[in-house]
């Protein structure tokens, strides 16, 4: 069945001259590269890009309790629990309840996490690599530096801010 002409509009309305010139569609069309070449660069690690996030960020602050987690790697609260449910039940990581406070969980890399860790230099080298070979390095530089201002002079706009102040460990 086909649409009945009144429900077409003969010339629609077209926003923007050129999708492709827009800065938020570029951003999430080099986000969808970047994870491409995360995913086939650390090809045999077995981990995504966020599940990687969130194991370097664990092992630079061992006993970090969820929440802080969630803000340093600005994450959705919904998404965090499923993410480190699958680090533990692979053993990348423990999570151990405080005696003081039972309403956290503190986690820890376990000794699987820390190989898988010490595995990914290269890949992470190589994928930043790849992503950035078509700049020069003085335009690498430059790159980096204008998305790391973007993204921290909009951080309030994220569903999930980044919350450095609020990155913290929870003495047991």
């Amino acid at each position: 069945m086909g649409a009945d002409a009144s429900e077409i509009v003969a010339k629609p309305f077209v926003p923007v001259d050129d999708l492709k010139t827009t800065p938020g569609h570029l951003i999430r069309r080099l986000q969808q590269i970047a994870v491409a070449m995360f995913i086939e660069d650390f090809d045999g690690a077995g981990v995504t890009n966020v599940q990687f996030a969130a194991l370097v960020e664990i092992a630079r602050n061992p006993g970090l309790d969820q929440s802080a987690l969630v803000n340093a790697i600005a994450i959705d609260r919904s998404t965090i629990g499923a993410i480190l449910k699958w680090l533990e039940e692979r053993d990348y990581i423990k999570r151990i309840t405080p005696r003081d406070n039972l309403r956290v969980k503190q986690l820890y890399i376990r000794p699987k996490g820390d190989a898988l860790l010490r595995s990914t230099p290269d890949m992470i080298r190589r994928s930043m690599d790849r992503l950035l070979a078509p700049l020069s390095a003085s335009d690498r530089e430059t790159f980096v530096r204008l998305l790391k201002h973007l993204v921290e002079a909009n951080n309030e706009f994220s569903r999930a801010p980044v919350r450095v102040a609020a990155a913290r460990k929870i003495r047991s």
